[in-house]
């Protein structure tokens, strides 16, 4: 029982965590057609959160036809990567992007005029009532993995 004075639950049974997350799914950033979802929060300076989406794309053949990929972008204390995540909720170019930063860790530059604040206090608010409290937080049929 050393792990369970860390260990957090979800606040949300599995339906309601759905239903919050159906209202979020246009704030998402989509990858893949499959007929399966996986929700995930993720921070673009995360590198746990990097290197789960890094295995996404690496086995992408089989999981964007497998699954509906849908990532959330919500700040991990102490990362400071909420203008980064403003630059790329406001980019024209979303999918691209993510990637550029968090597979190929290009050095992408910040748009310091970006201000995706209502859609990131969205996503916050989604969180918290979830119960998110790391990165990458995955969701699967409502259930935290």
């Amino acid at each position: 029982m050393a792990d369970s004075a860390i260990q957090k639950k979800q606040l949300l049974s599995p339906e309601a965590t759905l239903e919050v997350l159906e209202v979020l799914k246009e704030h998402a950033i989509v990858f893949g057609s499959g007929k399966d979802e996986i929700h995930t929060f993720i921070d673009p300076y995360c590198e746990l959160s990097q290197r789960y989406i890094s295995f996404m794309f690496k086995k992408k053949d089989r999981m964007f036809k497998k699954y509906k990929l849908y990532f959330y972008l919500l700040e991990l204390k102490g990362k400071d990567s909420s203008q980064m995540i403003s630059t790329i909720l406001l980019s024209d170019n979303k999918e691209d992007l993510l990637k550029s930063v968090m597979v190929n860790h290009d050095g992408v530059e910040e748009d310091g005029e970006a201000d995706a604040s209502e859609i990131i206090d969205v996503i916050s608010d989604a969180a918290k009532k979830i119960g998110v409290f790391k990165r990458p937080y995955i969701i699967i049929n409502g259930k935290v993995k």
